[in-house]
């Protein structure tokens, strides 16, 4: 990848104290963001073998054969001069030196970042191209100096250049930085060293120097991934964040999409948990924009995919585009956000192969410790009793499920020892090959990934091939090819997906839910059941769930250079997802109790055996065309973007069912009866055709402009309202280039200051299809003649003025460094304001169809994001590196209007109404338990007439003598809070010291909110999982009067309704990754490194009853994971 540097020519200004003010405040206020260490140039070996080529094919094959890339300002670095050379496993520090010394480049290594930038004295170099001597000039008394050349903490820097000034006569330090040279005794010595500001000493007579050097680094700039395109960073005026391929390369994960989690400011990653393979992640940027789809729109190489469908090892980069300005290029699908991915391509030179590999075991990270088995009975004693009953388990009973004598009679069933499957192994093999030359280049890789759930019999294998080519047809024409498949084989038991495609949940609902005076499993395979199906480790066992999915992506593209300022670029794209499903039920009808002999009843899912097999097929053609210009003339610089894309996608559901098989082990559909049978598919299709452009102004490097225009239109809408105009305009002030900025810059304490604004309108048009049609009912049965005949009728009222959920946002944005480059700061502001949103308006019922959607609703999302990065001075030989980094997000979500209607109710605990946001949450209000007969009088209105001391407090909000379950005034139900995560952040700190790296990633929210439902809070009053705290802390009045939960009675239900007392605190922080690694000084391979690595291994938390990142619910989700692994890193 190429990159330039900023202009070199910046200004300055003198008001220096203040500004040193400003930044020395914002070091004791803020922590310091997301850095990479800089180990890698220390670690990597590089060996060359070349005559008489140009110094740009030899940059081409470092950058193929490694992970470093070259920074440079166009037009500084002659990349034409031929150079030969012939090296082998040395450092890129010394191969810098054989390209450049003697030259008037100077040179810095950050990492995997080469910095090359233009001395304003001009050495004349050799043909060889290092430093020589040669007789000076002029006729002057020689004088042998020597001397040393220190850093500014004392240590010696070995390389340095020192020339004298005025002529080619010149030399280097050696290892201890130690120097000679004859120069004339009236001569200035001009010391230069990678990342040092030039330094000019008089001899004066002087025959022995000590010269300290201090620190300064080019002002680099990136390339990022915008849309269609690349722009340099220093461009760029748009709201972007990046994050490095190779960051996620290095953690052990699986999916994308969970390593993003953190990484940066505005992106929100909620991990729902998840089975392998079916992971439930949810992904947002700057908030939820609407009340229907908020997900982004996720393009890989240009094409839409799930982020968790591209493996980590493949991914080059990342961009997240998050404002109107950078997202608007995409229109219509662009309202909630872009993530643009792009897949690693071949070397330009050469050929790297890499091959990456870890294993690890895993293990819940976070679910509620149970009471001990005494406690647990005891405690459901104790609800029979406050119930009024007597006590279920003997003191007999109680003994023996405690010792485990006798289990047949005394049964006790440990769940979890019956569904979870303890250190789940998960294995992953990655190798790629990267290989160019002067007819093309490729990259071609394979991927392996096979995991174990944490619950028993869960297991995921998925096979990733991707091969991406470019081919040279001549000097100005490029075809390129891309070719991915996956292929992915879960597997589990019968009950592993349920009907909304949640794994796990109806197992761990039975874990949650069901009493455990059971025998879990028999000796001969045979189980008790409750109610005649409920056993949750015969529901982790018995069955069998397949979901077997083949994806291919095959893209086709040529890049035309008309002119050197003019390309032309093309592609299409064919996506095929094929997914198929066999869910086998078994039976469990005929079983005899092990213990008595009688016939076990058998009901529900157990009763009879059933195949369920879906087939789903997604089909998609798309292609674009886009023009590109780009052309500087002086201080102008313009670049120009035109082009157009077509989308039509199609869609097929096939399944099919049939019930009582001959026995659980035919499992073909023929084998199945004829009798129940069901058979059923459908099809969905729709198109979009765009065009689009974009124009880019800059001046002097200093003022910026863009504006963006999108023209969509979309199969999703009726005529007339098919097509929609989304435009952006931004602007930039490069403040660096400034001429009053001269002295800070000068002084190296300010290196950029760049303030950024924009606008822009998105739309959305994931509304779902057919929308503005009524759609028939096809199985409607009609009364006639006195039986029920099949027919059909609308149902659901279409809408045909229905059109795009569109997004305005406006943006601030300021991007600073200071301190040479080490410190630097990117900060936005942003509002924005989403209308035209799709909301079901409520009509007569008379009318006897469902109501059809209207554009009605209006939500806002106002934010900020600040991302800070802290870099530490260099040391070369293996010495201490270390970054610090914090990113910093908060978002204010709120409903502004709902076009006079609600407040609606989404479920059984949030609220839409104007205001407040699309996860507000209601319920009834609670000053606590009731603890005396005063507690008793002061508050009279109950929910249930048996509420007595211990039960709690609810109170009458509308003061009309009884609590009713509405929103107020009607009811006693008030805004109680909302779920959205506020102040979300993540921190990193990485540091290296010879051959060991360290690295620790943390995530969390200062401000959030769980409101508890299902099993935690019921626990006894219906025979439901007792938790340790549910023991420790119920209200009782002799055993526990100081309780801060409930009194346990069975059977009651009033302690269990929403209300704030159930609201939760459920901040947190999350290490999510460390690692500790050593690479290995050897001779074979160009890297050798060996890690260990553990993924959420510690969360602090104020509770202790569920992940901090459980979906609020009956907690009735596949458990997350905590991970520690060992992996190895290997370079050919």
């Amino acid at each position: 990848m190429r990159k330039n540097l900023l202009n070199q020519s910046l200004t300055r200004f003198s008001f220096k104290f203040s500004v040193k003010l400003i930044l020395s405040i914002l070091l004791t206020l803020t922590p310091l963001y997301e850095a990479s260490a800089n180990s890698y140039s220390q670690n990597t070996d590089l060996s060359l073998d070349f005559d008489d080529v140009t110094i740009r094919e030899v940059f081409n094959e470092i950058e193929a054969t490694t992970e470093f890339r070259f920074m440079y300002e166009s037009g500084q670095i002659d990349l034409q001069r031929k150079i030969t050379i012939h090296v082998e496993k040395i450092k890129i520090d010394q191969v810098l030196n054989h390209l450049f010394g003697g030259t008037n480049i100077k040179y810095r290594t950050v990492n995997r970042q080469v910095i090359l930038t233009k001395n304003k004295e001009v050495p004349e170099p050799s043909e060889s191209g290092a430093i020589i001597n040669k007789t000076p000039i002029k006729n002057k008394v020689q004088q042998e100096v020597t001397g040393i050349v220190l850093d500014m903490d004392g240590q010696p820097l070995p390389g340095a250049n020192i020339l004298e000034k005025g002529t080619t006569n010149g030399t280097q330090t050696d290892f201890d930085g130690n120097f000679t040279i004859s120069v004339g005794d009236d001569a200035i010595l001009v010391f230069s060293y990678i990342g040092f500001s030039t330094k000019e000493v008089p001899v004066d007579g002087q025959t022995n120097l000590s010269v300290s050097m201090s620190e300064n680094a080019a002002s680099l700039e990136e390339v990022v991934l915008v849309g269609y395109g690349t722009q340099s960073r220093a461009k760029v005026t748009g709201a972007i964040s990046s994050v490095d391929g190779e960051g996620l390369t290095q953690r052990p994960v699986t999916s994308a999409a969970t390593a993003l989690q953190g990484q940066s400011p505005g992106l929100t990653i909620q991990n729902n948990g998840g089975a392998p393979g079916v992971e439930d992640v949810g992904i947002r940027i700057r908030g939820i924009g609407t009340l229907n789809n908020s997900n982004p729109l996720v393009l890989i190489d240009g094409i839409e995919q799930s982020l968790s469908s591209v493996e980590p090892q493949n991914i080059e980069s990342i961009s997240i585009l998050k404002d109107a300005a950078s997202a608007a290029i995409y229109g219509s699908r662009a309202a909630n956000g872009v993530i643009l991915v792009t897949t690693k391509r071949g070397a330009s030179k050469g050929t790297t192969l890499t091959y990456d590999a870890f294993v690890g075991v895993q293990n819940p990270s976070f679910f509620p410790e149970k009471a001990d088995t005494e406690s647990w009975l005891r405690l459901e004693n104790e609800a029979q009793v406050n119930a009024g009953g007597t006590p279920t388990y003997s003191e007999e009973y109680i003994q023996n499920a405690v010792a485990g004598t006798n289990p047949y009679e005394f049964p006790w069933a440990n769940w979890e020892d019956g569904i979870f499957n303890e250190s789940a192994l998960m294995q992953q093999h990655a190798f790629s090959i990267s290989s160019g030359g002067e007819r093309g280049k490729i990259f071609a890789s394979l991927n392996y990934n096979d995991s174990d759930g944490i619950l028993q019999n869960f297991n995921n294998k998925r096979t990733t091939m991707l091969i991406n080519a470019d081919m040279y047809a001549s000097d100005k024409l490029t075809f390129k090819m891309g070719l991915m498949y996956r292929n992915g084989n879960f597997s589990g038991p019968g009950h592993a997906i349920n009907s909304s495609g949640v794994a796990g949940q109806q197992i761990v609902q039975g874990l949650l839910h069901i009493n455990r005076n059971v025998v879990m499993a028999y000796p001969d395979g045979t189980y008790d059941l409750v109610s005649g199906y409920w056993n949750p480790h015969a529901m982790a066992n018995e069955g069998e769930t397949s979901m077997i999915s083949d994806d291919v992506v095959a893209q086709g593209g040529f890049e035309y250079q008309v002119t050197e300022d003019l390309s032309l670029q093309g592609n299409v794209t064919y996506k095929l997802d094929n997914e198929s499903t066999s869910r086998f039920m078994n039976s469990l009808a005929g079983m005899t109790n092990y213990v008595t002999g009688d016939p076990v009843a058998v009901s529900g899912w157990f009763a009879t055996n059933e195949l369920t097999e879906t087939k789903n097929t997604t089909r998609e053609l798309s292609q674009r065309l886009y023009l590109n210009y780009s052309k500087r003339f002086d201080v102008h610089d313009v670049e120009a973007l035109v082009g157009y894309e077509e989308i039509h996608n199609k869609f097929k559901n096939v399944s099919a069912s049939r019930q009582n098989f001959f026995n659980n082990d035919l499992r073909d559909l023929n084998a199945g009866a004829v009798d129940n049978q069901n058979i059923s598919g459908y099809n969905q299709e729709w198109r979009l055709r765009s065009f689009f452009g974009r124009l880019n102004y800059s001046f002097d490097d200093k003022y910026l402009i863009q504006g963006n225009l999108r023209y969509d239109g979309s199969s999703r809408f009726g005529d007339g309202n098919r097509w929609g105009l989304f435009p952006s305009i931004s602007a930039g002030w490069n403040l660096t280039n400034e001429e009053f900025m001269q002295n800070l810059v000068e002084d190296s304490f300010v290196s950029g200051i760049k303030l950024r604004a924009s606008w822009g309108q998105l739309g959305n048009q994931n509304i779902g299809l057919n929308r503005f049609s009524s759609t028939y009912n096809l199985d409607q049965g009609y009364q006639f003649g006195g039986n029920v005949v099949s027919g059909s009728a609308i149902r659901n009222a279409g809408n045909p003025n229905i059109t795009w959920e569109t997004s305005t946002m406006t943006n601030l944005g300021l991007d600073a460094t200071f301190l040479n480059n080490r410190l630097s700061l990117v900060a936005e502001y942003f509002w924005k304001y989403t209308d035209d949103i799709l909301l079901d308006l409520p009509i007569s019922s008379t009318i006897g169809v469902n109501p059809p959607v209207q554009n009605a609703a209006a939500v806002s999302n106002n934010g900020y994001e600040i991302g800070i990065n802290y870099q530490g001075a260099y040391k070369p030989e293996d010495g201490f590196n270390y970054s610090i980094g914090l990113n910093f997000t908060d978002v204010i979500n709120k409903i502004e209007d709902l076009n006079g209607a609600g407040p609606f109710f989404p479920d059984n605990f949030s609220i839409w109404t104007e205001g407040h946001s699309i996860n507000t949450l209601r319920g009834l209000t609670s000053p606590g338990l009731y603890r005396s007969n005063e507690d008793l009088a002061e508050y009279p209105a109950t929910i249930h007439p048996s509420v007595g001391i211990g039960d709690i407090i609810y109170e009458d909000v509308n003061g009309d003598g009884q609590i009713t379950q509405s929103i107020a005034p009607g009811g006693d139900q008030v805004i109680i809070g909302n779920e959205d995560p506020r102040y979300e952040f993540g921190f990193r700190f990485d540091a290296s010291y010879k051959g060991f790296d360290f690295s620790m990633f943390w995530q969390g929210v200062l401000q959030k909110q769980h409101l508890l439902d299902g099993a935690i809070p019921e626990g006894p009053a219906f025979q439901n999982f007792i938790h340790k705290e549910m023991a420790e802390r119920s209200y009782h009045p002799e055993r526990n009067p100081n309780g801060d939960w409930p009194l346990v009675t069975s059977g009651n239900s009033w302690n269990i309704v929403k209300s704030d007392f159930w609201l939760i605190d459920s901040k947190y922080a999350r290490l999510k990754n460390f690692q500790l690694g050593y690479t290995f000084k050897q001779d074979i391979f160009s890297k050798l490194r060996l890690y260990v690595s553990g993924e959420n291994m510690l969360t602090i938390t104020s509770q202790k009853l569920f992940d901090p990142e459980t979906p609020r619910g009956r907690s009735q989700f596949f458990p997350h994971t905590k991970t520690m692994s060992v992996g190895l890193n290997v370079v050919f």
